[in-house]
């Protein structure tokens, strides 16, 4: 029969102070118990083979969580779920989802568009979202009105093609994100140059290869998850997608497919951009509930673009135990 447990106080200590050394299975864990997830949805959700029914008893035996009664636990999910209904009463509807980023871009013309332009969309087919992106980010770059912020998020978009398409561009951008943020003429005309024909190059080659996901959704996942986590408005839609790649990254280098030395460059690369680095700090229950799990298998996965080197995306299925580890370092889980 199902059982339903929920953390002691010291259990929630032990996550802080990482006092009784645990196994990382074991400390994900302890990190999803929440007082209204049975022992059996826990261990369905974490799909670890190195977590079964017995260890629930070692954690209650190392006195970090207690059992609960099947009747307090339907009131403990009743009164959260009575909570979230009257502070969503309270409050005001949530905004709409956002735009892609070319829509989500000021209100500035762009730029007249060269005629042999490899962005552009031939005539009389409408442009693709990422040809409207491009254009949206041209704008956002020679309007001289937009803010720090909004140049950042746009640099968002160039970095991420830059990092799963072309090792020379990007190598350009670490040596010219001063000049790009200054706004310099000769360096945005050369990234607004660049960066549409290389998304066009990578657009073509997925429609050649028949290759999903796109080597263009590095980050973009990941991105999504945190903006639903914190709600859409907190982040520019560009800077949900620099954290992200912040957050691939990691996982990439825990995982081995990428070099300690390359996700330094990745890093820097956002650290100089002026995106945010720091990731919202969340309940682990709350993070794998969003996590684009596929549960069609024997076990949930996610499939992520990770970075094997610049240049060089590889698509990974990953289980969500890795990326909970990867959170879990990066101090982005709460221990409630």
């Amino acid at each position: 029969m199902p059982q339903t447990y929920r953390k002691t106080d010291n259990g929630r200590q032990a996550l802080s102070t990482r006092q009784p050394p645990l196994s990382r299975p074991m400390r994900n864990l302890l990190l999803l118990i929440d007082g209204q997830r049975s022992d059996e949805a826990l261990l369905s959700m974490l799909s670890s083979p190195d977590l079964t029914p017995g260890s629930f008893e070692q954690l209650r035996e190392l006195g970090l969580i207690e059992a609960i009664s099947a009747g307090a636990a339907g009131s403990t999910a009743a009164s959260a779920t009575s909570h979230a209904a009257a502070s969503s009463m309270g409050s005001a509807a949530p905004p709409a989802p956002p735009a892609p980023d070319d829509a989500r871009a000021p209100a500035v013309p762009a730029a007249p568009e060269p005629a042999a332009d490899a962005g552009a969309a031939p005539q009389g087919r409408r442009p693709s979202a990422f040809a409207r992106l491009g254009q949206g980010v041209r704008a956002m770059l020679q309007a001289q009105q937009e803010s720090p912020r909004e140049v950042s998020a746009g640099l968002a978009e160039i970095i991420k093609c830059a990092a799963v398409g072309d090792a020379e561009f990007f190598a350009w951008l670490e040596s010219q994100l001063d000049a790009l943020r200054a706004r310099e003429s000769a360096a945005v005309a050369h990234a607004v140059q660049r960066f549409p024909e290389l998304r066009a190059q990578i657009e073509a080659q997925d429609r050649q290869l028949q290759r999903a996901p796109s080597p263009l959704s590095f980050g973009t996942r990941l991105g999504g998850v945190i903006e639903s986590l914190v709600g859409y408005g907190q982040y520019l839609h560009g800077e949900t997608v620099g954290l992200g790649m912040w957050m691939a990254t990691a996982l990439g280098e825990d995982l081995g497919v990428q070099s300690p030395a390359s996700a330094a460059r990745l890093r820097d690369v956002l650290v100089r951009a002026g995106l945010p680095t720091r990731l919202p700090r969340v309940a682990a229950a709350r993070w794998l509930d969003l996590l684009p799990v596929d549960r069609s298998g024997p076990q949930g996965m996610l499939e992520l673009v990770l970075l094997e080197d610049v240049a060089r995306p590889q698509v990974r299925r990953v289980p969500p135990s890795a990326v909970l580890e990867a959170l879990d370092k990066a101090g982005a889980l709460s221990s409630g």
